[in-house]
């Protein structure tokens, strides 16, 4: 007597894109192998990532932040310090000189003042900070996105791919933790499309 075979499970691939916006390559890799049959998870940074991309219901989609300004301190710590805290601190004292006679220079000097702030704030932050933040930030996404990605059972995976640059720390992480999963950078179809 012979005993039925174990049902053929699908093939399931892991695809860690991290960039700010999903790349029409990985959009079209990721239908590639949904239309094959693959079992994808798709890690993406934030919700905003996925805002502008028809994804297929197939593809379950995890997200490392929900808003990336938002959830990681370092960002909501120098938006506070660049931006918010001197629109707040120069609209309250706006906020007694205007329409006052007597103060017309005062107000005159706070609003030359305040966009001399903002010019200064846009600088600081685009020639200081964000540099260095794009350095750190591969990093951070691979510290949260390891936690993302806890939950889920990735051994039973057959492949992680990295599909981005960001990704890249985060897949090496993955790659020593399950060394029986392939991990590559390669969007290739091949394992499980055929000829394309």
């Amino acid at each position: 007597m012979s005993t039925p075979a174990d049902p053929v499970t699908r093939p399931r691939v892991v695809i860690l894109a991290l960039s700010y916006k999903l790349r029409t390559r990985v959009r079209s890799y990721v239908q590639d192998l949904v239309d094959a049959g693959v079992d994808i998870d798709l890690l993406v940074a934030e919700n905003s990532s996925t805002e502008e991309a028809a994804l297929d219901p197939r593809v379950r989609v995890h997200r490392v932040f929900d808003v990336e300004a938002t959830d990681v301190t370092i960002r909501r710590i120098e938006r506070g310090v660049l931006f918010t805290l001197p629109a707040k601190a120069f609209g309250k004292a706006r906020s007694l000189t205007v329409g006052r006679p007597a103060l017309k220079k005062v107000d005159a000097g706070l609003a030359l003042t305040r966009r001399a702030q903002s010019r200064v704030s846009k600088g600081i932050h685009k020639k200081m900070f964000w540099p260095t933040f794009k350095v750190m930030r591969p990093l951070i996404l691979s510290r949260k996105g390891q936690q993302r990605l806890a939950e889920l059972d990735l051994a039973r995976a057959d492949r992680i791919v990295a599909a981005d640059q960001p990704a890249v720390p985060l897949a090496w992480r993955l790659s020593r933790r399950y060394p029986g999963v392939r991990t590559t950078t390669a969007l290739d179809r091949k394992p499980y499309v055929g000829d394309k």
